[in-house]
């Protein structure tokens, strides 16, 4: 833990075991397509606060986001029943293959 108490997986007062262990989850779960922030910390009565921001394709259906939501909330469950409070941010990802596209794929047009 660091001197502010926040260990490197965002987690406050948390074991960093069950910390990997969400972020495993989250990416493991068919259909999320990236994963960003995930910050996990303890709340009074010992339970668990768990956000995280994931990525889906701009293509994917809705009723889609939701079922994977759905699942990746079972999935935090499973590995940390003390988590009782998930929040989950859906987000149009970038696909994973166009993050550093080469420079000579790069049109720009110009007006003449």
């Amino acid at each position: 833990m660091s001197a502010t108490g926040w260990n490197r997986f965002g987690a406050r007062g948390v074991d960093p075991q069950q910390a990997q262990a969400i972020r495993e989850v989250l990416i493991g779960t068919p259909g999320v397509q990236t994963v960003g922030e995930v910050i996990v910390h303890r709340v009074e009565r010992g339970g668990m606060l768990v956000t995280a921001t994931l990525g889906f394709g701009p293509s994917t259906p809705n009723a889609d986001v939701v079922a994977v939501l759905r699942e990746v909330k079972r999935g935090i469950r499973a590995a940390m029943p003390e988590a009782n409070a998930i929040v989950l941010e859906p987000e149009v990802a970038a696909p994973r293959d166009d993050q550093d596209p080469p420079t000579d794929t790069i049109v720009i047009r110009g007006a003449d």
